[in-house]
């Protein structure tokens, strides 16, 4: 798997968890009572996270193993886990006595259940499998059945419109904007608290390519308000006022953009 298709499907963990387990059962609770899904993932105390996140999945998946979401979830979660694990077991080095076996062979198993996951999944009309499994091997019927439920308004959350951005990005810098504002017209309070805030960033950059340099400016705004170094900023404040744009009427607009946002009541522009 290249380091680029990991990345692109990884990304997505945060949206993609927002309540995602409804058990509180410990995860000790749950490995006394199901060794089979702890022991095969020791990891000599790294990697706690991701091993906690990955024991809840395969114990959702022994309580409801044709659970869809729970076995993208587990996807994402082992993708995760696998890369976190194959640096704490040093497994690039040459020497095979310099290894830790336990945490190498946790590697080894994280590797085998994304295949066997990938197998089980690959027939899924799930969206978010869908948008996996494209990532992971191109296949443009997969994208292509996900851009089809989009223009059906049938992807109607955050994480599905990042996702339709994420594939937009490199072909069709409209769609992409258009993507992003669908996104943050679906906010919940759990996907704001997750939120890439570079999605502001982005909508600066392609309104400034568009030649719209006041609304790049007010994203330029919402970018920095959310504590991104908006690079674009003092370029456009010195063009703006060139121009004899009034910087205090943008001022304004990014507050209420950016409040929009907060109280999840963003209005994606006509």
């Amino acid at each position: 798997m290249s380091t680029k298709k990991a990345t692109l499907i990884v990304g997505f963990i945060s949206l993609s968890l927002t309540g995602c387990f409804s058990d509180d059962k410990s995860i000790y609770g749950i490995c006394e009572d199901h060794a089979e899904i702890c022991t095969d993932i020791e990891t000599k105390g790294w990697c706690k996270k991701e091993r906690s996140s990955l024991i809840r999945n395969r114990y959702q998946q022994l309580i409801a193993p044709k659970d869809e979401l729970n076995l993208y979830q587990s996807l994402v979660n082992w993708h995760k886990f696998s890369k976190c694990i194959e640096t704490a077991s040093n497994i690039k080095r040459r020497n095979l006595e310099d290894r830790d076996p336990t945490k190498a062979a946790s590697f080894v198993n994280s590797i085998r259940e994304i295949e066997k996951l990938e197998h089980l999944t690959q027939n899924s009309t799930l969206p978010q499998l869908l948008y996996y499994h494209w990532a992971q091997s191109g296949d443009d019927s997969k994208i292509d059945r996900l851009l089809e439920l989009d223009k059906q308004n049938k992807l109607q959350t955050t994480e599905l419109q990042m996702m339709i951005a994420s594939y937009y990005r490199k072909v069709d810098r409209k769609k992409t904007a258009l993507a992003h504002y669908k996104a943050l017209s679906y906010l919940t309070k759990e996907d704001l608290e997750t939120l890439d805030h570079s999605v502001f960033a982005s909508l600066s950059t392609y309104h400034y390519q568009a030649k719209k340099l006041k609304l790049s400016y007010v994203w330029a705004q919402v970018a920095a308000k959310y504590g991104l170094k908006a690079n674009l900023y003092s370029s456009l404040a010195v063009e703006l006022e060139r121009k004899g744009v009034s910087l205090s009427e943008l001022d304004k607009k990014a507050d209420q953009v950016f409040e929009s946002i907060q109280t999840l009541n963003f209005t994606p522009p006509k």
